[in-house]
């Protein structure tokens, strides 16, 4: 395959204590068995979990520098100081800004944002902005989603600013010289929850600034709509007080007072009843990022604190457009990057491009999607005009991204981030050096089973196969899904695969059917049609999937959402594919540390090798092997995947038993059609027939008509096309001729039958045989090729 195979782990629970707690809580056994494999464990920490808690946040005072911090705004509010709320340009920072805006303008402070433009200015603090900020009359900046990583510039900021930082990112070995910092991850910070998102922070001052004057706004709860959309963008756990702010959150949208955020549902096609955190990830999330990621996130801002309803139905709809510009451009720097990637020896450890053409604000998403595709850390950095570059990270799960960038910080002009995320600036000239030492760092840390992709399975369906939309709603009691606590994921073992094909405007996800048991169901697998050639009518496979509700022309029916296919033997079926063999196996060969490829000649071999010294980027993880060599004993060199270049000389379904036998895991199928042509043709001169022998009979005499002895290897260099040494071996055997040590001489021509010749008869048995099996090797399909 041109992607990793997953590993599955599949997950056990008790299923006697499942049923206990079920019955108690009164819901499927199903949810609890869920439940327990996560480690809640107990009926009252389940009620807690599916119902909510009665006290879900713990004491803002908790936080460090938060009492410092309340009564900083307190005098600025009492004084009518002018107040800057300092905010980073995605979700997490637009609602984090939003959210504090609103809150301290509901308490009558002289307000306002500043979101810092993503291309010209960047992540974080800046001093320019910070001169500006003070200029404009503020004396007080609070900062959200951002700061932690400000030393530089808080020292340098102007006097006359105060300055409270309130982040959530790593905490870096010195820290700015601010007036306060809240941040749960500080070693000394006795928060004992350190998940919390930049607006989960915020939220917890406007929480703290409450307790510190009761009732000053009865309706600051309300809020908890922004604070749910930016915990969920930014892929922080859904556990403790995330879970319990997106619960609630996710509630609060479906009544919500905020006119930018109704037309902003309305725009994105957002059910308004019953709003899932999938809604806010794939919808609303996606529309506040593309202006911040292509313009300027202050217009997100203003979206969410407008009362004027014309204004946000205006705003949104630009919202919804800047949206789909930011898909295309994704497209055209994933296309690019493909490209890019096609000229690397060899895909591994990880991922490192540059260009001066990509924008700054999307890359980040395109490393992500390359992420899921090749399942290594991946940087993409863009260029500018100044001489520096700007980078967007993303990792696997193995390498913790932060400290890998860390490791090179004397070459980063600036760097910031997370355990699976981060940014980074640099200057231009030190990105090749920056590429070699990254990737050289992640091989020091990675072992080579850290590259491979898991599978994480919940629960395997067992019995008649039978999902319902009741278990649907019981399955919707473990919403907010996201970051640790994921949607479950079930399985079917030996489900029945029907009607695969490609779908999709870029026909770039998979769509087939699948029987279990008694019932049948749709399947569809994002971004996946690559495993097209792996699937055929009547496939058996091992499927993980998230069942979802679909309603189609007033129809409801369960539909599955694939995302992993398991089976013993995966075969790829290439043989009727318009794509060059060789562009295949240079693909292949581009993504596995190792491939053992099966040719059928020593000619095609030496093809094959002169095509290696047209590619010697590739040929160190290629192990070519002639057919003839195969032996059924034990071959510990034999690699998991297997290509069968050309057309097998045995009997495909035996030797696919074989490989399977010998450990192969995958075998693709790259021989064609013009493959059988031509070992017809090699077949012809080989294991000569009638008309064969009566043309190689007329090449010898004539040469003999001419000279009294012929040597063999000139006459068949001249003629390789119409003469073998088999038929020079007939003639012998039939007396015509004397062959010795490669001399031709003339014998006794003596009237008989081309069967008097024991090698022509054995020939014709064998040529006989070898038909059937190529034509059996074209003809079978795979559903033929795996039975049995």
């Amino acid at each position: 395959m041109m992607h990793k195979q997953r590993i599955w782990d599949i997950k056990e629970y008790n299923k006697e204590k499942a049923s206990c707690f079920a019955a108690e809580l009164g819901i499927s056994p199903l949810v609890t068995g869920i439940l327990l494999e996560r480690g809640v464990n107990s009926i009252d920490a389940m009620r807690d979990f599916l119902y909510g808690s009665a006290q879900p946040f713990h004491d803002p005072f908790l936080l460090k520098d938060m009492q410092r911090s309340v009564e900083r705004i307190a005098r600025a509010l009492a004084a009518g100081e002018k107040l800057t709320v300092y905010g980073d340009y995605d979700v997490d920072g637009i609602t984090a800004s939003s959210l504090l805006y609103l809150y301290l303008k509901g308490r009558g402070a002289h307000v306002q944002t500043y979101i810092p433009q993503r291309k010209s200015e960047g992540y974080g603090l800046n001093d320019e902005a910070l001169r500006t900020i003070a200029e404009g009359g503020s004396t007080l900046v609070i900062t959200v989603d951002c700061g932690i990583s400000g030393l530089h510039e808080v020292q340098q900021a102007p006097e006359c600013l105060d300055i409270i930082i309130t982040d959530h990112h790593t905490v870096p070995p010195e820290l700015p010289p601010a007036y306060a910092i809240i941040n749960a991850k500080q070693a000394d910070c006795a928060y004992p929850f350190k998940e919390l998102s930049g607006v989960g922070i915020a939220f917890k001052l406007c929480q703290a600034l409450e307790q510190r004057a009761p009732g000053s706004l009865p309706a600051w709860q309300g809020l908890t709509e922004l604070a749910a959309m930016g915990t969920v963008a930014d892929i922080v756990p859904l556990v403790g007080e995330n879970r319990e702010l997106v619960r609630r959150g996710l509630k609060a949208m479906e009544t919500t007072q905020l006119v930018g955020l109704r037309a902003l549902i309305k725009a994105s096609g957002c059910p308004q009843e019953h709003i899932a955190a999938d809604n806010i990830g794939f919808g609303l999330a996606p529309r506040l990022n593309a202006v911040g990621r292509l313009e300027h996130a202050q217009l997100a801002v203003e979206l969410l604190v407008t009362q004027d309803a014309a204004k946000a139905e205006a705003i949104a709809e630009k919202l919804n457009k800047e949206n789909s510009l930011r898909q295309e451009i994704c497209r055209q720097i994933m296309e690019e990057a493909e490209e890019m990637l096609a000229q690397e020896q060899h895909i591994d450890t990880a991922i490192v491009l540059a260009s001066s053409g990509w924008h700054q604000g999307v890359i980040g998403i395109v490393a992500s999607r390359l992420v899921e595709k090749y399942h290594l850390p991946t940087i993409l950095i863009s260029l500018s005009e100044d001489g520096m570059a700007k980078g967007s990270c993303r990792s696997i799960p193995a390498l913790n991204l932060y400290e890998a960038i860390a490791a090179e910080r004397d070459i980063l002009t600036q760097f910031g981030g997370h355990h699976q995320a981060a940014g980074l600036t640099l200057p231009a000239a030190k990105v090749p050096e920056f590429r070699e030492r990254f990737r050289a760092y992640v091989a020091a840390q990675l072992q080579p089973e850290d590259y491979l992709p898991h599978q994480t399975v919940d629960c395997v369906v067992s019995g008649t196969g039978e999902i319902t939309e009741q278990d649907l709603q019981q399955l919707a009691l473990l919403e907010p899904c996201g970051c640790e606590n994921t949607p479950p994921v079930f399985a079917f073992h030996k489900a029945v695969l029907h009607n695969e094909r490609a779908m999709g405007k870029e026909r770039n996800h998979l769509q087939f059917s699948l029987d279990k048991g008694d019932f049948s169901y749709r399947c569809v697998m994002w971004n996946n049609a690559d495993l097209l050639p792996f699937l055929f009518d009547g496939a058996v496979a091992d499927v993980a999937f998230q069942p979802k509700l679909n309603v189609w022309n007033n129809e409801r029916s369960v539909q599955l959402h694939v995302s992993s296919l398991r089976q013993p033997l995966t075969l790829g079926d290439f043989r009727r594919g318009t794509e060059d063999r060789f562009s295949v196996l240079r693909a292949l060969a581009r993504v596995h540390d190792r491939l053992t490829v099966y040719v059928s000649s020593a000619a095609a071999g030496s093809m094959m090798s002169r095509w290696l010294q047209a590619n010697q980027d590739i040929s160190g993880y290629l192990d070519i092997r002639l057919y003839s060599s195969f032996s059924a004993q034990q071959d510990e060199s034999l690699q998991q995947t297997v290509i069968l270049l050309e057309l097998p000389p045995y009997p495909l379904k035996q030797f696919a038993a074989q490989l399977k036998k010998q450990g192969a895991q995958s075998i693709m199928l790259l021989f064609g059609h013009e493959d059988y042509q031509r070992a017809a043709a090699q077949l012809m001169l080989t294991h000569p027939d009638r008309a064969a022998m009566a043309t190689a009979y007329k090449l010898v005499m004539h040469a003999l008509g001419m000279q009294a002895e012929v040597a063999f290897a000139p006459l068949l260099e001249k003629n390789y096309t119409q003469i073998s040494e088999n038929a020079v071996k007939i003639m012998e055997q039939l007396g015509f001729i004397s062959y010795n040590n490669g001399i031709i001489k003339k014998g006794v021509i003596n009237r008989c039958s081309l069967e008097d010749s024991p090698l022509y008869v054995s020939l014709q048995q064998e040529r006989a045989e070898l038909e059937r099996t190529f034509q059996e090797n074209i003809r079978l399909n795979q559903h033929d090729l795996l039975r049995g």
